[in-house]
């Protein structure tokens, strides 16, 4: 995945972009694209601290059903390996994943935001992702890292 893409996933996360242009964005990849990108996610969320207890918020968050394929696993608690049992997913259970996993991140990652970044931190995700000068700031800096 590529800085862009980064940015992506966290725009959706802080529903900057619409559902409908979020699901044309991931269905745009090819399939094993879009399993790379449901393997970020997975590490993203787990990163931010998701928690077995967030999955039924992430469920009522992304407003499926609990029966959904995605949903049973991840409610099986053991997150880290059941996000793995995600990824062997046919991928027509893809784009159920992806909009499951963005919310599991988004509810850890406010949560994070909450406890440790409220006055300040280094995280480019945290900053104003809506803002096209902020977005030019960090791939400034993303480049800067890469030539040093």
């Amino acid at each position: 995945m590529n800085l862009a893409d980064e940015i992506a996933i966290n725009q959706i996360q802080q529903e900057l972009i619409s559902q409908q242009d979020a699901t044309n964005w991931f269905l745009s990849f090819p399939t094993e694209t879009q399993q790379d990108i449901l393997q970020r996610l997975s590490y993203m969320a787990l990163q931010a601290g998701a928690r077995e207890t967030d999955v039924s918020l992430a469920i009522a968050k992304s407003k499926f059903r609990p029966t959904y394929t995605p949903c049973v696993l991840l409610s099986k608690g053991r997150l880290k390996e059941q996000m793995a049992k995600l990824l062997k997913l046919p991928d027509s259970e893809f784009i159920k994943a992806f909009f499951l996993l963005i919310s599991l991140l988004a509810i850890a990652d406010a949560r994070r935001y909450s406890k440790y970044c409220q006055d300040g931190c280094s995280h480019w995700w945290h900053r104003d992702l809506s803002d096209r000068n902020v977005l030019d700031e960090i791939r400034h800096e993303f480049e800067q890292t890469i030539l040093v």
